[in-house]
């Protein structure tokens, strides 16, 4: 793994290269995934099964591309270990439930969370089942009050028995078997077997994240959650075993996953380093091409340089692992999962912590946060005006609509208040008097 030591200006011009990377991966990706949805829209069913035959080379009639995922078994250790993720992931996100603001004042004005009626959830299926995912989109959005949970993903995924088992156990009877951008234009537009969802949440490679990002508008999406990035902030005194089993864990996910070690230390870094190299040669060769790619441990020289660094980056995970750890986390502005110490291992978040490994990427945790109920919620606001009301506030709203230059909005006011200023009455109220 490369060893990196940067002044200020290298610093600077390293991060643009990494934007610049993110930015021409993100194109390319646009481009293809374009393409895919303009076929969907088109042709629904009939063309999503000449895509799957093109590109993944299976044969799947049309007809039979969307299914209900019946019974479903796993071994009792992996069944054992389903239950204990959905329970640690629910008794978190209960708490996450938003709670309705109301002010009563000459009238009522408030705020409520109602639940989206139909969400899509994608689950990646490349080398991997993520049974996690399908986990992790599905129990906040049942917690939220969702009526309607679509899956789309790989055929080979939803064909797993262990698939089938989660989705029974998570209330989830519409699948369409169809990964990748194909199953977000799916997801997005409907086809003959899919009618279309209102929202699609879930993370993906950088062909889903393309996908979501050109059907938002058209549908809700969630947030920009592409290829997987970590970032560990470490001392003297982090354990360098540790640390690369987290940077090579990342980097299992794909060639486009970010693993980055930041610290002040030679030592740590140059220890960090081989051990990256040597878990990659003892059996974490999925993790080389991203290690190789975008891989680096970076050498700077202020713990401050690190935290900016880090805030720069904004990686979707950041590990802290410093003997003042606390004290830095509370400086750090822009990552969305923190894990501090030793024994917070990153993987831990990816399962069974409780937390939502749905995440923001690619830079997005400036402003993103991770997945959660209120993604699955919208707010309306239910505005009740006593006459009282409208007359001590009327009078604000015709001064500020006047001079925005709208006069028909200080007319829709003026219109109900008298000539002093007083409501109008009614023409009933007028007959009672």
């Amino acid at each position: 793994m490369r060893v990196i030591e940067l002044s200020e200006t290298a610093r600077r011009a390293w991060l643009a290269s990494i934007e610049r990377e993110r930015s021409r991966s993100a194109e390319e990706a646009k481009e293809i995934a374009a393409a895919i949805i303009v076929r969907v829209r088109a042709g629904g069913d009939a063309e999503v099964s000449k895509i799957l035959r093109e590109l993944d080379g299976i044969e799947l009639a049309e007809d039979s591309i969307a299914c209900c995922p019946e019974g479903g078994s796993a071994a009792l250790e992996l069944e054992t270990a389903i239950d204990l993720a959905i329970a640690r992931l629910a008794t978190f996100h209960q708490l996450q439930k938003p709670a309705s603001a109301r002010i009563v004042d000459g009238g009522e004005l408030r705020q409520e969370s109602r639940p989206i009626r139909r969400v899509g959830v994608y689950v990646p299926g490349g080398a991997a089942v993520y049974l996690s995912t399908l986990i992790m989109c599905a129990i906040p959005a049942r917690i939220a009050g969702v009526e309607e949970i679509v899956v789309a993903t790989t055929p080979r995924v939803a064909e797993r028995d262990e698939f089938k088992l989660v989705c029974t156990r998570l209330g989830i009877s519409e699948v369409y078997r169809c990964g990748g951008a194909v199953g977000i234009a799916a997801m997005a537009y409907g086809t003959e077997s899919l009618r279309r969802v209102d929202k699609i949440v879930g993370p993906g490679n950088r062909f889903v994240a393309a996908a979501k990002e050109l059907v938002r508008g058209d549908v809700g999406i969630d947030l920009p959650a592409g290829p997987s990035e970590i970032v560990v902030i470490a001392d003297e005194t982090a354990d360098a075993g540790l640390v690369a089993a987290d940077l090579v864990a990342q980097g299992e996910h794909g060639a486009d996953s970010l693993a980055v070690c930041v610290t002040t230390s030679d030592a740590t870094a140059r220890a960090v380093a081989a051990e990256v190299d040597r878990r990659i040669d003892a059996g974490g060769a999925a993790a080389r091409a991203a290690i190789e790619r975008l891989g680096a441990v970076i050498v700077v020289p202020t713990m401050d340089a690190a935290v900016a660094l880090a805030d720069a980056l904004a990686p979707e995970h950041l590990s802290v692992q410093l003997r003042d750890a606390g004290e830095i986390v509370n400086r750090i502005r822009n990552c969305a999962a923190i894990f501090v110490g030793p024994w917070s291992a990153v993987a831990l978040g990816d399962y069974v912590a409780g937390s939502n490994h749905v995440l923001p990427t690619a830079g997005a945790a400036r402003y993103a946060s991770s997945l959660g109920v209120a993604d699955f919620m919208r707010r309306r606001t239910i505005v009740t005006l006593s006459r009282e009301t409208a007359e001590a506030i009327g009078p604000a709203a015709v001064t500020l609509a006047t001079f925005e230059g709208l006069p028909l909005h200080a007319q829709s006011v003026r219109a109900r208040l008298g000539r002093d200023g007083s409501p109008r009455l009614s023409n009933r109220e007028e007959a009672v008097r």
